[in-house]
């Protein structure tokens, strides 16, 4: 080994024995602490307890479930009411509702369902205020800016008449609506 390699080694060695040792080390340090100075709160997504109708047959009459029966081209609509709780910067939220299924029955195959849904600033379905919700998937439907609005949805359960109808629902089948959730999610369109 070359002299100089040895001279370095040997001094690198020494300066470690003596800083480990009775050598010391001086430097300075300083560290300073930030104070968040701010309190988080989280916002609210929140529909609320719907205020509903009866269900119309073909957009009349209430259809009386003891009384009222549904054939091929007839239609059962119902409009329910939500109170819209957006709070929080950024807010959006896109609207779906599942169709209600029909456990074990013919007509579950035959009835289609679909929701139409609209946002209006008052609790009054005058026309006025009002502003249809694309029903698209991902379509935002309400905002933060729409926090104390109502949701008004109207839920369509058709039987459609023609092609594709088949006979086995005829003769007094009968089926159960289960529930329709409504659910608004937010989205993550402003940010």
């Amino acid at each position: 080994m070359r002299n100089s390699i040895k001279a370095a080694l040997a001094a690198t060695a020494g300066a470690a024995l003596l800083l480990g040792g009775a050598g010391s080390l001086a430097y300075w340090s300083d560290a300073s602490e930030v104070q968040p100075d701010t309190t988080l709160t989280s916002g609210t997504l929140d529909l609320g307890a719907p205020t509903c109708a009866s269900w119309k047959l073909d957009g009349g009459s209430d259809f009386d479930t003891a009384s009222d029966t549904i054939v091929p081209g007839g239609t059962l609509t119902r409009a329910c009411q939500f109170q819209i709780s957006a709070i929080g910067d950024h807010l959006t939220a896109q609207l779906t509702a599942n169709a209600p299924s029909m456990a074990d029955s013919a007509l579950e195959d035959e009835l289609t369902f679909s929701a139409a849904y609209e946002i209006d600033t008052d609790d009054t379905d005058d026309d006025t205020g009002e502003t249809a919700v694309d029903p698209d998937a991902g379509a935002v439907a309400f905002s933060d800016a729409d926090d104390g609005s109502y949701l008004r949805v109207l839920f369509t359960v058709a039987f459609p008449f023609g092609v594709g109808v088949d006979n086995d629902s005829n003769g007094a089948v009968t089926a159960q609506l289960d529930a329709i959730t409504v659910t608004a999610t937010q989205t993550n369109t402003e940010h």
